[in-house]
């Protein structure tokens, strides 16, 4: 009895893993799942989060630095000073020997430094800033190359769907024309030859619909990689409803952020602080320091007196004087620096302007090739359904119905390539206007 349940919970459980419905994903979920699970774009915003970081660290430089030292000595051996002999203005005698200090020194010190003038501190505060909006440009960047990648395996999907919904129709046209010749042949109405040249385009037909089922998988595998979904999840996109024809080309030509042009001129902007910086470098700081100390000396280690306070307040300046010319050849890098900044900025707006022609012709072109793929497909419709209802009243060959169901089968695949290579031209395109 335990076997007998067991075997009928083992097959309720394989039934209902091959019976599972596959997950329907839309453009906008794959879109989403896409940069939520991509790996570099994570890596990008983690990348923004340390510029942040960079910009808050600089901000400490406001604050005053504090330092506390410490320190305990035994002199196991004091120094020895020499004084010379008439020194002090005495006789021609022999030299001194001296030895200063204490067996037990203990020395306790607090010192502290506020930067009064920081040369570069607002420099780097703006080129921090600057570093982040450069992140952040290459992040939006990044989100639009991959936007475009996830719309165009999502579609290639959808490609794939309709071209196995094709095969299948075209199996399922196959098979019952096979039907009609065996009625035919039965009834001596058809040579036997027909039905075996019936048969060949039924087994062509299913290779077809086999083919399709293979790329359709390895379609699905390639979104699912793109979007962070296992490989062997089982996944399908949403259908399109074609748009009539006067919906096909975009209405608007507002052009958006093209974010590698905003990334570009962003280093453009660094390089002029970094300009900047260079020249604020020899210029004089100035700081306001203190130290206060405590000092013991002794030598039984009386630690319960004989302590000595000091206390200083000052203020400290640095500043170069000569380097070598130093200063000079760093500017020349970054002014040469800076032209080839420019003149990359000129090249990526030339590229986006060629962008935005290129892909809006194209676009252009497939709406063309999609309407007239249609009609194509309408046409090839009608002489099909026309030539069945010749060859049924035996008006019409077997050769002359396969020539029809072929042309009828190459207007599909015209239409529906057109009309994939329509949505991909507008993504590519909406992509090229910065949208």
């Amino acid at each position: 009895m335990k076997t007998h349940l067991f075997t009928i919970f083992l097959l309720s459980s394989i039934l209902t893993a091959f019976g599972q419905a596959p997950r329907v994903i839309s453009l906008e979920e794959a879109l989403s799942l896409g940069q939520t699970n991509n790996l570099d774009l994570k890596n990008q915003a983690l990348q923004v989060e340390l510029a942040q970081r960079e910009r808050n660290k600089i901000e400490a430089r406001r604050s005053p630095i504090i330092n506390a030292t410490g320190d305990l000595r035994s002199n196991v051996v004091l120094p020895t000073t020499i004084i010379p002999a008439g020194a002090f203005g005495g006789g021609s005698g022999e030299d001194q020997k001296l030895r200063f200090g204490t067996t037990f020194n203990i020395t306790g010190a607090v010192s502290a430094s506020y930067a009064l003038i920081d040369p570069t501190l607002r420099t780097d505060q703006l080129r921090a800033e600057g570093q982040k909006v450069l992140q952040e440009a290459t992040l939006e960047k990044q989100k639009a190359n991959y936007r475009l990648t996830i719309a165009e395996a999502w579609y290639d999907v959808f490609l794939k769907q309709e071209q196995l919904k094709l095969a299948e129709d075209k199996l399922k046209r196959a098979e019952s024309l096979l039907q009609i010749n065996q009625t035919r042949v039965n009834a001596g109405a058809l040579l036997a030859s027909e039905v075996q040249r019936s048969q060949l385009e039924v087994d062509n037909s299913r290779a077809t619909r086999d083919q399709a089922k293979n790329s359709l998988e390895l379609s699905r595998q390639n979104l699912a990689y793109r979007i962070g979904l296992p490989l062997d999840a089982l996944i399908e996109v949403g259908t399109i409803p074609a748009p009539n024809s006067n919906e096909l080309l975009p209405t608007s030509n507002a052009m958006g952020q093209r974010w590698e042009l905003k990334e570009e001129q962003q280093r453009e902007v660094i390089n002029l602080l970094d300009q900047r910086r260079t020249k604020e470098l020899y210029r004089p700081n100035l700081n306001l320091i203190a130290n206060g100390q405590i000092q013991h000396l002794s030598n039984n280690f009386a630690i319960w007196e004989k302590w000595f306070p000091a206390v200083y307040v000052g203020l400290q300046t640095s500043f170069t004087l000569f380097d070598g010319n130093l200063k000079r050849k760093n500017l020349e890098i970054l002014q040469l620096q800076n032209q080839v900044g420019a003149q990359t900025v000129q090249r990526i707006q030339q590229d986006i302007n060629y962008e935005m022609a290129s892909t809006q012709t194209a676009l252009k072109n497939t709406i063309v090739q999609w309407q007239s793929a249609q009609q194509n497909l309408n046409t090839a419709r009608k002489i099909l359904d026309l030539d069945k209802e010749r060859y049924n009243g035996g008006n019409l060959l077997y050769a002359d119905v396969l020539n029809t169901e072929f042309s009828l089968r190459e207007a599909e695949n015209n239409s529906l390539s057109a009309w994939y290579n329509y949505l991909v031209a507008k993504i590519r395109w909406e992509k090229a206007m910065g949208r």
